[in-house]
């Protein structure tokens, strides 16, 4: 766990370090850069000559999904919802690792299911605006299925990774970041205006270069790493772990207001979703395959 965990830090401090500073630039600009970024962060450990054709492409396929339709698929829902429905409806992903986890290895836990649901609470009570509720289903179907593709692409590593023990992880990701990469690429060459390229500053691309190296390019490899080093129950509530994680670096480095009762709250239905998943083994039978013959 302690990778979600590391992952988990970066995230809530990446909150305070690009707050704001991307600003005015096209998101799917912004998600290929980040993307393509990343995927040069692994350039150097790639070794295409122990993976088959197939395998690389089913890798590309994962990232194109995770990543790339998950960036994009919450950035078209910015233009039906507001900010803080967006930030409140990205909460729901730990059902869908718990549901993804369900399909695939055939297994129920309903301990998993009460975990994820406490994890949604305890994000949902510090991300709730008591303010007027403008609700655009559109824009909430589009967030949702972007929840939906990282939360597969999450099982599906955990599942491709049990089936090819003897993968090298890092070799993987140059390809997985360059499948999410070009989804993005091809959504920026409709939506990026002229000129985007000349006007960002030198601080934006310092923020993109972070993004893309440390928040995107190590910290997916490390969060995906660790999905496969814990039970789905586990897995489900650290997706949302980085709520109250960014609260806590907001109040300590930013001296921001909190509700402390609200985050004390929190923390306790975080810390009860962890209990329910305490010794639940982090794989079962069901979700490693037998590698298919050459």
């Amino acid at each position: 766990m302690i990778y979600l965990l590391i992952v988990s830090l970066i995230w809530s401090f990446s909150f305070v370090i690009i707050k704001g500073g991307l600003t005015g630039l096209d998101p799917n600009f912004v998600s290929a850069v980040r993307l393509t970024l990343s995927a040069l962060t692994f350039l150097p450990f790639f070794r295409p000559g122990k993976l088959s054709w197939r395998d690389m492409a089913e890798l590309a396929a994962l990232g194109a999904v995770q990543f790339g339709l998950m960036y994009s698929l919450y950035i078209a829902s910015f233009a039906w919802l507001p900010a803080y429905m967006s930030a409140l409806l990205t909460t729901t992903t730990p059902l869908f690792v718990v549901f993804f986890n369900m399909v695939f290895t055939r297994r129920n836990v309903p301990a998993f299911w009460l975990a994820a649901l406490l994890a949604i609470a305890g994000g949902v009570i510090l991300r709730w605006t008591p303010a007027q509720m403008t609700v655009n289903w559109f824009g909430v179907l589009l967030l949702q299925l972007s929840n939906v593709a990282f939360a597969l692409g999450l099982i599906w590593y955990r599942r491709l990774l049990a089936a090819h023990p003897d993968w090298d992880e890092k070799s993987l990701y140059f390809i997985i970041y360059a499948g999410g990469a070009a989804i993005c690429a091809l959504l920026m060459l409709f939506t990026m205006p002229e000129g985007t390229f000349a006007s960002v500053t030198a601080r934006q691309w310092w923020l993109l270069v972070y993004l893309g190296v440390v928040a995107s390019g190590i910290s997916f490899f490390l969060f995906n790493k660790g999905a496969t080093m814990v039970n789905p129950g586990v897995l489900a509530i650290m997706n949302n772990v980085k709520i109250p994680g960014g609260v806590i670096v907001s109040l300590i480095v930013l001296r921001e207001k909190c509700h402390y009762p609200t985050l004390a709250v929190s923390l306790l239905l975080f810390l009860a979703a962890l209990y329910l998943c305490l010794g639940k083994p982090a794989r079962t039978e069901a979700e490693a395959e037998p590698k298919p013959e050459a």
